[in-house]
C-alpha cells in the first residue's frame, strides 16, 4: 500500500514538473481592463506577456511593476484567469487639474501628485498662481476639486492657489467660492453644493472656509 502511495505521489510530482517546465497550459490572450486614457498597446508591451507563454511561469508581479510605469496608470493588478487568459486591470489617475511650469502643463491627480508632463487632461481645470514645487498648495487644490460632487466639478473653470491656506474655486456664471485651507474637505464640499444651488446668485462670491458658517463675501 505504501509503495502504491509513493508511486502516486511521484507521478503527481512528475506531472506537476511537466506542466511547469513545459508549455502545456499556455496563454491564449491578454485582456486589459480599466484603461480609458492609458494606451492599451503600451500596457500590453510593458507587461511583456505573450500568447503561447506558459501560464504557470508568468511573472505577474514583475509585469505589474512594469505596467505601473505607463502614463496614466496609478494602480495595476496582473492575474491568471484560468485556463488560458491573463487579466491586466488598471486604475487610472483621477486628473483633478493641471499647473503650468512655464508653458508646459503638468497633470495633477486627486491626491495632489504630478503624474504627467506636457499634457493638459481633458476636462481638467488649471491650478493658477501656484508654483510646481509648492506641494502643500497643489495638494490643497487637488483635495478641494476631488471633494466636489461630479456636477460641480463639471462647472468648475479654475482654481486659484496663491498658497495652501487660500484656495479659491471659480465656477461658471462668475460664481466664486473661497475654500481656504485643506481641512474639513467633505463639509466644505457640501457647503459649496448648497450655496451654488441657490437661485439668482450670479456673480456672487461665497466663503466656505468655515463650512458651518458659510457667508457671502464682498
Amino acid at each position: 500500500m505504501k509503495k502504491v502511495v509513493a508511486i502516486g505521489v511521484a507521478l503527481i510530482a512528475i506531472a506537476a514538473a511537466v506542466v511547469f517546465f513545459f508549455p502545456v497550459i499556455t496563454v491564449n490572450k491578454v485582456e486589459v481592463q480599466g484603461a480609458t486614457n492609458a494606451d492599451v498597446a503600451a500596457i500590453e508591451d510593458a507587461a511583456g506577456i505573450t500568447a503561447g507563454e506558459n501560464m504557470l511561469r508568468i511573472a505577474a508581479a514583475a509585469a505589474a511593476q512594469r505596467v505601473a510605469k505607463v502614463p496614466w496608470v496609478e494602480k495595476v493588478t496582473v492575474a491568471r484567469n484560468w485556463p488560458r487568459t491573463v487579466d491586466i486591470t488598471v486604475t487610472e489617475h483621477d486628473a483633478a487639474g493641471y499647473i503650468k511650469d512655464g508653458s508646459t502643463p503638468l497633470a495633477v491627480d486627486a491626491h495632489g501628485n504630478i503624474f504627467l508632463s506636457g499634457i493638459q487632461p481633458p476636462g481638467a481645470v488649471e491650478f493658477a498662481r501656484v508654483k510646481p514645487d509648492d506641494e502643500q498648495a497643489i495638494r490643497a487644490a487637488a483635495g478641494a476639486v476631488a471633494s466636489l460632487v461630479p456636477e460641480l466639478r463639471q462647472q468648475l473653470e479654475q482654481v486659484d492657489v496663491p498658497d495652501a491656506e487660500a484656495v479659491t474655486l471659480k465656477f461658471k456664471d462668475n460664481k466664486t467660492v473661497f475654500w481656504g485651507s485643506a481641512d474639513r474637505e467633505k463639509e466644505k464640499a457640501e457647503a459649496t453644493r448648497i450655496v451654488l444651488g441657490r437661485e439668482g446668485q450670479e456673480g456672487t462670491t461665497w466663503n466656505v472656509s468655515n463650512p458651518a458658517m458659510s457667508s457671502v463675501r464682498g
